[in-house]
């Protein structure tokens, strides 16, 4: 089956823009008639091919976001648990679902799901909507008759994991405007007002201090073509920079540097062991075993270093190592999480160890961010104070020599 996307006219007149799966154009104009529409317009959807053929324009073209998956799942999850047959679920949800890529996506998987295929299979054909970890769960799920348990952690997941990105941007949020507020101020004191005050010191031939001439020629930089050279510049390192980190042995030197920054760095490893200890603790409490559980979070943390620390981790534990001492060099995982994890292995009670080491790391990270942002808040402050300090100090001095002058 295809899918389409229609506009058509209702009875009362007004247009009604939908999506239909079909065997072809002409059953799915069939469809639309029998609902009483006159169809406008009926076209077979790219989005699918797009995915397949462009998948980074894609993922960010008809982007879905992660509280929309977390509330299909565990929709899904509530429904089956109440004994609705899946494909009924689907077919309930897809009727409430108002994001039309995610629609989209569910209609196909709904028809597979009719056609025999596993939900866990069906799924995997959507790996920008839906991470590997959600294959293997509800894969065991199927397996063991609990999947409508997977879907609902799975949901749980979702939501832990949106509320740190909240946080962090949340945290991100006010030197953002802070610092937008300041190049505003800026741009209209250079561009607007000094010219004017430059005038009137050239016109009264007064010698100017340093910090007057400072600001003059950054004025002039601002208001001339090289700005746009600046600019231009700017663009072509931002983009070679983009390209070196792309590569291997660029993000590795890169996420090398972040590890080694004073209070970034620190963040960014409790960022790290609070993703790879939520997303271990999921899949262990779901009954996937360590090795596989690894395996999968080590394709999620989205890290160089800590990917190959994992792999790494893998091997040694398949050589009959405990997961603590796997760990024991790791840059990332602190000498607290590694004695979690020794006294999970002590009492046999990894899988509720790890999830305590997420519990800990989350409202470390969360903690860690709100100090940040209360030192981040007077430190904005400060330095937009100093440069409005800087541009008033340039336009003042001279007009106070200059007064001095005339008095004498």
């Amino acid at each position: 089956m295809a899918i389409y996307s229609y506009i058509a006219i209702q009875q009362d007149g007004k247009e009604k823009k939908g999506i239909i799966d079909a065997t072809s154009i002409a059953a799915a104009r069939g469809i639309i008639r029998r609902q009483k529409l006159f169809v406008k317009s009926l076209k077979e959807d790219k989005e699918k091919r797009e995915r397949v053929l462009f998948p980074y324009l894609a993922s960010l073209l008809y982007r879905v976001p992660r509280r929309s998956i977390a509330l299909f799942v565990r929709r899904l999850g509530i429904l089956i648990e109440a004994g609705l047959p899946l494909d009924r679920s689907l077919t309930n949800i897809l009727q409430q679902t108002e994001n039309d890529h995610l629609k989209k996506a569910l209609t196909e998987i709904r028809n597979d799901v009719i056609e025999g295929a596993l939900l866990s299979d069906a799924l995997e054909k959507h790996p920008t909507l839906f991470p590997p970890i959600y294959y293997h769960l509800i894969s065991i799920g199927e397996k063991t008759g609990t999947y409508e348990k997977a879907l609902i952690n799975l949901a749980d997941l979702e939501d832990a994991n949106e509320r740190m990105r909240s946080k962090i941007i949340s945290a991100a949020i006010y030197p953002s405007l802070m610092l937008f507020l300041l190049g505003g101020i800026l741009s209209f004191l250079l561009t607007v007002v000094f010219p004017q005050i430059k005038q009137l010191f050239a016109e009264l031939n007064a010698e100017l201090p340093l910090i007057t001439r400072f600001v003059i020629g950054l004025s002039d930089i601002i208001s001339s073509v090289w700005l746009l050279v600046i600019i231009l510049t700017t663009g072509l390192i931002g983009y070679y920079f983009h390209r070196w980190k792309s590569r291997l042995p660029g993000k590795e030197k890169w996420e090398n540097f972040i590890l080694k920054l004073p209070v970034l760095g620190t963040l960014k490893r409790k960022i790290l062991m609070s993703r790879f200890s939520r997303n271990l603790s999921t899949l262990l409490a779901n009954r996937v075993p360590l090795v596989l559980a690894l395996q999968i979070v080590a394709k999620l943390v989205n890290h160089h270093i800590f990917t190959k620390e994992i792999n790494n981790s893998i091997t040694l534990i398949q050589e009959g190592d405990k997961m603590s001492g796997a760990f024991k060099n790791s840059k990332i995982l602190n000498l607290m999480v590694l004695g979690m994890l020794s006294a999970g292995e002590s009492s046999d009670s990894v899988p509720q160890m790890v999830t305590k080491v997420a519990e800990v790391m989350e409202n470390d990270v969360e903690n860690s961010i709100e100090r940040a942002s209360s030192l981040l808040e007077p430190a904005m402050i400060v330095v937009m104070g100093a440069m409005i300090v800087i541009i008033m100090s340039a336009i003042l001095l001279p007009m106070y020599d200059l007064t001095n002058q005339l008095d004498i």
